[in-house]
């Protein structure tokens, strides 16, 4: 068995395309795959992708072997398959994103069917309940396809969290092999940024977020009312439920108090990171929130739900676990912004300090690599069993 196996990941978009989460965090797991020795071959389309990146042609970067496709259908993107299929024979173990993504489903039968490789599925929050509940007959369609087409004694799960792997075996059965690695991330650099009197949502605007919850919190504070605090949202709002919320605001009266900033990235978003008094996400349900563990990472403590595996934040000192009801949070908002600048600074501290301590995908990548081997070890095993 190799001891730095080559690993393929087919996927509908990948870094520097800000798509979603797992642009990320697939990105995070293949440089750190390639530190250390590992060979991990990206197949993706141009989804998200900015200007200026070469497509159709493979790329040798700091995550391996990239490959961006350009693709007439976006909804059934055939180059993107026909170059992944090409690759499975070079990979050792194949690593899907995402459980409804159709070009997954269809390599993953095709490698059932043609090259056995051994693949782990990341299920990416793809079976959390609200999102279940989005498109629901054909994602159980998928589900069905997956367990009656795809080879079980090839087939592992990754989940990010508790509640992720009930779903997994809820769905897949209570001998689902499934591995649970939290979503690690290359940690930014620290910015030393002095705090400043907003507290700061960033991410998807999406009804699953419940952003209306945190907006109904401020709404009806009186003490966040007369204060000089704000509270900033970040992420691009131009659709039906970002309407909703401008209007929500607007009937409020916080047009000067609930600021919406549209889009920010790279730089400009890490400075609104860093400086904010305490970041907000008060999602429905999660299956981690990477968001939370950006502010970590430049010092700043965050409110997650309980709909969030986040409860190290109460646990560690770092930020608060709470229910998302409007009531609560409009009292732990208030909590927030009564607190002395010196207590949320030394918050922000452990905050920090978890995220380097617990969250470090390069500190953690051997989680990932002994995954790998014991996939290829287990199938070893399994193809002894079977001669």
């Amino acid at each position: 068995m190799k001891d730095a196996p080559t690993i393929l990941f087919p996927t509908g978009s990948f870094y520097p395309a800000q798509n979603g989460g797992p642009d990320n965090t697939v990105y995070w797991i293949t440089k750190a795959l390639k530190r250390r020795g590992h060979h991990p071959i990206v197949t993706t389309t141009t989804s998200g992708l900015p200007a200026g990146v070469p497509v159709n042609t493979w790329l040798d970067k700091d995550c391996g072997e990239v490959i961006y496709t350009r693709n007439a259908i976006h909804y059934l993107p055939l180059r993107l398959l026909f170059t992944a299929l090409r690759s499975v024979r070079r990979a050792d173990v194949l690593h899907f994103t995402m459980i409804s993504y159709p070009i997954g489903v269809l390599l993953a039968v095709a490698n059932s069917w043609w090259f056995g490789k051994p693949m782990l599925w990341s299920s990416r929050g793809d079976l959390d309940p609200p999102i279940l509940r989005r498109s629901r007959r054909k994602k159980l369609a998928v589900i069905w396809l997956i367990r009656h087409l795809v080879a079980r004694r090839k087939l592992w799960f990754h989940s990010t969290c508790d509640a992720e792997t009930a779903y997994l075996k809820d769905h897949f059965g209570r001998d689902a092999r499934v591995i649970q690695i939290p979503n690690y991330m290359e940690l930014p650099d620290y910015l030393d940024a002095p705090k400043e009197q907003y507290l700061l949502y960033v991410g998807r605007i999406d009804p699953k977020k419940a952003i209306e919850n945190l907006i109904d919190a401020v709404a009806g504070s009186d003490a966040f009312r007369a204060s000089a605090f704000t509270l900033k949202i970040v992420g691009d709002y131009d659709n039906a439920y970002g309407r909703s919320l401008h209007d929500q605001v607007r009937e409020a009266d916080l047009m000067d108090k609930v600021l919406f900033l549209g889009h920010r990235a790279g730089n400009e978003k890490e400075r609104l990171l860093a400086s904010a008094w305490c970041l907000f996400m008060p999602s429905h349900s999660e299956n981690f929130g990477i968001v939370v563990l950006e502010a970590m990472a430049q010092g700043t403590p965050a409110v997650a739900s309980l709909g969030t595996p986040w409860e190290c934040l109460k646990t560690q000192g770092a930020g608060f676990w709470v229910s998302n009801s409007p009531a609560t949070l409009r009292a732990t908002v208030e909590k927030v912004i009564a607190l002395p600048e010196a207590s949320v600074s030394a918050m922000g501290r452990r905050a920090l300090s978890l995220a380097r301590e617990r969250f470090d995908v390069h500190a953690n990548a051997a989680e990932w690599t002994g995954t790998y081997r014991r996939m290829l070890a287990d199938d070893r095993n399994l193809s002894t069993q079977y001669q």
